[in-house]
């Protein structure tokens, strides 16, 4: 298949002949035409001449000795048989048939002796004297040449009249003149200006196609050359895309490592004072049981069944201490591999972490558990993502000073999805933020210093770790964050 780069060289080709081909018939036309014109009105005027001849042998046979005056005038019925003979010849081509004579070489008036219209209204007396428009009447008596006379001395005039001398054998001289239609001669001509308007209309087309063509050729070259550049940067770029798209995506995944470190970073403060929320009642019991089993043991009443309880809450509290910094631990501890577990465990171990904080702040936690089912997901990245959500609504709840402040964390079960709902009553997000509160370091804390990076690290964990959805919405009471997870995922 040819390029279209070679279709439009074709098409300035194609063009360029056939703007030379109408030149050229141009050019020829040009010539030809004054010589079909010329050949055209001399066919006219010899078919008119061929006429005049006629009539004229008739004429001179029928008189030979007398003047044509002297014969006509003795004999009237001579007039109306000549003037029958000459109307015999008026056809639409023909239209008067006269025949004149100048009685006086000084005088302009001329005299008619026949005349050959068959119409007898307008038609000339024998004798009757006129004076021509035209000095060639007096012209064709001295050189007795034939003449032809057009109407406004325009060769295109509808009508013309052939005057055609006629010399008698008494060597007098009588004008034959014949009134003849050049309407043909006008057809021909017009034919003739139509084709050569066409011809120069051509001519200007053909080039504006052609300047065109050159125009469309010379951007159709750069265009090309530019495809031509775009290739060969495009396969330039396809050699070494792969390695920058390697680069690319280990900058990313360098960056998300960075910003989830940053992350729990930010939230290692809050989760430490949470340790220290959780730690002062069994430590404040801890120190009270040996401040009053000390006291006892001063006052010397030792009693082995006291000792044994209060040793055995010690060692109780002594457990929740351990199993706080274990729920801790398991927190922080990175992993990637995915196993099964039921959200509502993980919603558990979050609130162990986070509860008894939010309840020092008299804070209300409603929950409702409705799924009751496993799921293969990272537990330990969702329970991060839970308890950011929860942070976020406590945080907001107590720079609102909320009154009755409650927290809603919810489960639900759907066709395809496990979901869970973590909501407040905290007045909600402005509808103006509502859109990028996912954007990284976009923060809307204004009591506290807030890093941005809890709502983003949090919706790509549930998007890109977990395979599902976390979207955020506003009630009249307050936000509402869902997490949507797809159930029945093969093992990771």
């Amino acid at each position: 298949m040819l390029s279209k780069m070679t279709f439009a060289r074709f098409f300035i080709v194609i063009t360029v002949v056939l703007f030379i081909s109408t030149l050229l018939f141009y050019l020829l036309f040009l010539r030809t035409q004054e010589e079909i014109v010329t050949n055209f009105e001399q066919t006219v005027v010899a078919e008119v001449e061929d006429v005049a001849h006629n009539i004229t042998q008739y004429l001179l046979n029928k008189n030979e000795t007398q003047s044509l005056y002297a014969v006509l005038k003795e004999d009237k019925e001579q007039i109306k048989a000549f003037e029958a003979f000459l109307s015999t010849f008026q056809t639409s081509k023909i239209q008067n048939i006269f025949v004149v004579d100048k009685p006086q070489k000084n005088s302009p008036l001329f005299r008619v002796l026949l005349d050959g219209t068959r119409e007898k209204e307008g038609k000339f007396e024998f004798g009757e004297m006129f004076e021509p428009a035209n000095e060639s009447w007096d012209e064709i008596l001295l050189s007795q040449k034939p003449k032809v006379i057009y109407q406004a001395n325009r060769v295109t005039s509808l009508w013309a009249t052939f005057l055609y001398p006629v010399v008698q054998k008494n060597g007098e001289v009588v004008i034959l003149a014949l009134d003849f239609s050049n309407k043909h001669y006008q057809q021909v001509v017009s034919s003739l200006d139509g084709l050569e308007f066409f011809s120069k209309a051509m001519v200007t087309f053909l080039m504006f196609i052609f300047m065109l063509m050159i125009i469309v050729a010379r951007l159709d070259i750069k265009r090309e050359a530019l495809k031509q550049k775009a290739q060969r940067e495009l396969v330039e770029l396809n050699s070494t895309l792969e390695k920058r798209i390697e680069g690319e995506v280990e900058k990313n995944r360098q960056k998300d490592q960075q910003l989830m470190h940053q992350s729990r970073l930010a939230s290692m403060g809050e989760m430490i004072s949470m340790i220290a929320h959780q730690w002062r009642q069994p430590l404040s019991a801890i120190s009270s049981t040996a401040q009053g089993l000390t006291l006892k043991l001063s006052l010397n009443k030792f009693d082995p069944e006291l000792f044994t309880c209060k040793l055995n809450d010690v060692n109780h509290y002594a457990q929740h201490l351990s199993q706080t910094i274990d729920d801790f631990r398991q927190f922080f501890k990175p992993s990637h591999e995915t196993r099964e577990v039921v959200l509502e465990e993980v919603i558990t171990k979050a609130l162990g972490i986070i509860q008894t904080s939010i309840e020092n702040k008299n804070i209300e936690v409603r929950c409702e558990f409705g799924a009751n089912e496993t799921i293969r997901t990272h537990p330990n990245e969702l329970m991060q993502v839970v308890l950011n959500l929860i942070k976020n609504a406590e945080d907001i709840l107590l720079e609102n000073e909320v009154d009755n402040p409650w927290i809603g964390i919810a489960t639900q079960k759907a066709d395809a999805t496990l979901c869970i709902t973590v909501s407040d009553n905290g007045g909600g997000i402005p509808p103006s933020v509502l859109p990028r509160i996912f954007e990284p370091y976009f923060s809307t804390k204004t009591k506290k210093d807030g890093t941005g990076l809890g709502l983003y690290m949090s919706h790509k964990i549930v998007e890109e770790h977990c395979g599902g959805k976390l979207y955020a919405s506003n009630t009249k009471e307050g936000a509402v964050f869902v997490i949507e997870l797809p159930r029945n995922v093969g093992k990771g």
